[in-house]
């Protein structure tokens, strides 16, 4: 048993993403994710304050993973019938959601399951709701306390609620 926490540990930390992540903060989400069981099917380090539902649903590039570690309050829910898709170089703040499941409007048993698909060098404000069935294109930033209800395409940046390109990006 001495020996397997050690492993873990060593496989946990030889990644090279983690090269810019304080040793303290990855420290503290090992003891969360391998010692209290938090978001333990996750093969890399969340933040502790984080819960990633459904982390096999989830493709995502291995550039992208440093926002995982490091941004909190994150709720990120994926499911076998709605997979996530995040493309490179993609960052998110703290206490983004991004789900793939809705409740009907009039009966709430009623679920409605649709894939979430983030393009490359995307950026997600604080707070921002990624509803299901978005697709972003690439080069796309999402101001803090969006709600993203719909698609929208590549370089263009959006806020509000519900989101609205405000800008294009040349």
């Amino acid at each position: 048993m001495k020996f397997g926490i050690f492993k873990a540990f060593l496989k946990y930390f030889g990644k090279t993403y983690y090269v810019h992540i304080p040793f303290g903060l990855l420290v503290v989400n090992f003891i969360f994710q391998r010692i209290f069981r938090i978001n333990t099917d996750v093969p890399f380090s969340v933040n502790y304050t984080n819960r990633i539902n459904g982390y096999k649903y989830i493709k995502i590039d291995e550039s992208s993973m440093v926002s995982f570690t490091v941004s909190g309050g994150a709720y990120i829910v994926a499911h076998e019938k709605a997979e996530i898709s995040i493309g490179k170089n993609v960052i998110f703040a703290n206490n983004c959601c991004i789900q793939t499941i809705n409740h009907g409007y009039i009966d709430r048993n009623n679920f409605t399951y649709a894939a979430v698909h983030i393009g490359d060098n995307c950026w997600l404000g604080n707070s921002v709701s990624i509803l299901a069935g978005v697709s972003l294109g690439e080069n796309v930033t999402v101001g803090a306390n969006s709600v993203v209800t719909k698609s929208f395409p590549s370089n263009v940046v959006i806020a509000g609620v519900p989101a609205k390109i405000i800008k294009t990006i040349s």
